[in-house]
């Protein structure tokens, strides 16, 4: 391994930072903002914090049933929501910072990942993972926007 890396991802949702929380704090509907397959497994009943621990199973080039397990490692209402997953021994950290800003919500998404050697990594980051993050971003914008994505 070559390090990691660190891109960030963000979108403007017109929504206050109370209900895009609690929408990123629904793992069980993550699948409604994914741009590719998506779900949960062996999540406990009752709301998710600090701890809680998931099976996460979606699609991954070259596997189109990725399976990661999945632990909140940071759960601040309403401002930081960090997912934390191992992916064969190697951490993918997962972090949503939410800022009051113009009257609704700065959404910011880093992920921290390994980042493999070679030349390959770049053009994957660039041609692939940054769209894919981007578009689900726009998704969950637009569900948040559109009133799909609240809780009641």
């Amino acid at each position: 391994m070559a390090g990691r890396a660190t891109p960030t991802w963000t979108v403007q949702v017109a929504r206050p930072p109370e209900e895009v929380f609690a929408y990123l704090a629904e793992v069980r509907r993550h699948h409604e903002w994914s741009p590719k397959p998506y779900r949960v497994e062996g999540l406990a009943d009752g709301p998710v914090g600090l701890g809680t621990k998931f099976g996460s199973i979606g699609w991954v080039p070259k596997d189109a049933d990725h399976h990661n397990t999945v632990e909140v490692t940071e759960y601040q209402p309403p401002s930081r929501l960090q997912f934390t997953a191992d992916d064969r021994g190697q951490p993918f950290i997962s972090t949503f910072t939410l800022t009051p800003q113009g009257g609704g919500t700065k959404v910011e998404r880093q992920i921290d990942m390994p980042k493999p050697g070679g030349i390959l990594f770049p053009l994957l980051l660039v041609g692939f993972l940054r769209p894919a993050i981007q578009k689900g971003m726009t998704m969950l914008k637009t569900n948040l926007e559109k009133g799909t994505g609240s809780s009641a």
